[in-house]
């Protein structure tokens, strides 16, 4: 019987990202993918398939804890414990070296999130120059009274405002990224519908009522039916100038997404509404995101809980 080739870990997970992976899943995650190759290529260049064991697949997990965060960690032992079950169930491997094993990372940096208090909000939406057509200001706008993402809002078309039930539908994004249009929402659960204030439907319907429907309100056509390229850093680097000019919290446009629910969960709105509202896998994702909201409002229930106790002879 002829002797098996020999092949490299490194190799053969790139092998796999390849052949499974490629034109099956989105960009963004296939490059995670890759990018996991590189690290397995650093790390243990090496590594036989034919001497995989689970003390090497620790010791690569260990390596890459040393600089990254457990959860980073996590999503790295994730993608390779894909390619490698794989190879054992296709009897490349004779056992799963990813069997029982300790995932490891540094201790997360503690992060604040930023976000401009209702005042500061009130005075940023003041400010925005309103009387053209469709500009910039529009769209920060437009992030500020949804707590929409960056693409999501980019792809937005008139055809997604219905002016009957005064809802905004998100079901696709724009891939700003590598300029390739319309594109898929970040998970399902992003595909939703939100609610918009009268404020919004007075500003917005006589602004979209002669624009193509299915084009996106804030894309610049070009000829032969190209678009012009949209940077995020552009709409920052503007919010970023207006905040400072303004004397407010300097924050970035994500963070005024940050702001919308901040806002939201100040006035009284459930936390499972305003998860919704995001887009959020599960309400878990958002208590976490807002921890340090959730931590004052729980601070000023304990008052209300104790007023209303020393109330009760």
């Amino acid at each position: 019987m002829a002797k098996k080739k020999e092949i490299l870990f490194c190799d053969y997970y790139e092998e796999w990202v390849d052949t499974y992976k490629a034109g099956a899943i989105e960009d963004v995650t296939l490059k995670k993918y890759y990018m996991a190759a590189r690290h397995i290529r650093n790390i243990c260049p090496k590594l036989l398939m034919s001497d995989f064991s689970r003390r090497d697949y620790q010791k690569i997990m260990n390596e890459y804890g040393k600089t990254h965060e457990k959860q980073t960690a996590k999503d790295f032992h994730h993608h390779l414990k894909a390619a490698i079950r794989d190879a054992y169930h296709d009897g490349v491997l004779s056992s799963d070296p990813t069997y029982r094993a300790v995932i490891k990372g540094k201790e997360p940096a503690k992060k604040k999130v930023k976000f401009l208090q209702k005042e500061e909000l009130t005075k940023l939406l003041q400010s925005l120059n309103l009387s053209s057509g469709i500009n910039r200001d529009w769209f920060i706008l437009l992030v500020a009274k949804t707590g929409m993402r960056y693409a999501e809002c980019l792809g937005i078309t008139p055809a997604d405002f219905d002016w009957t039930e005064n809802t905004l539908s998100i079901n696709k994004t724009w891939d700003y990224k590598s300029g390739s249009g319309f594109s898929k929402t970040k998970t399902d659960s992003s595909i939703r519908k939100i609610k918009l204030d009268w404020q919004i439907i007075g500003q917005f319907k006589p602004l979209l009522e002669k624009l193509p429907a299915t084009e996106p309100i804030f894309i610049e056509k070009l000829e032969k039916g190209m678009y012009k390229r949209e940077f995020n850093s552009t709409i920052n680097n503007l919010l970023l100038r207006k905040c400072k000019d303004l004397g407010i919290t300097e924050i970035s446009l994500h963070a005024l997404r940050h702001t919308h629910a901040s806002v939201l969960l100040a006035e009284g709105v459930s936390i499972h509404t305003i998860s919704n509202r995001l887009g959020h896998a599960d309400v878990g994702v958002t208590q976490s995101t807002y921890a340090h909201v959730l931590d004052e409002l729980q601070k000023k229930d304990d008052q209300k809980m104790l007023s209303v106790l020393m109330q009760i002879a």
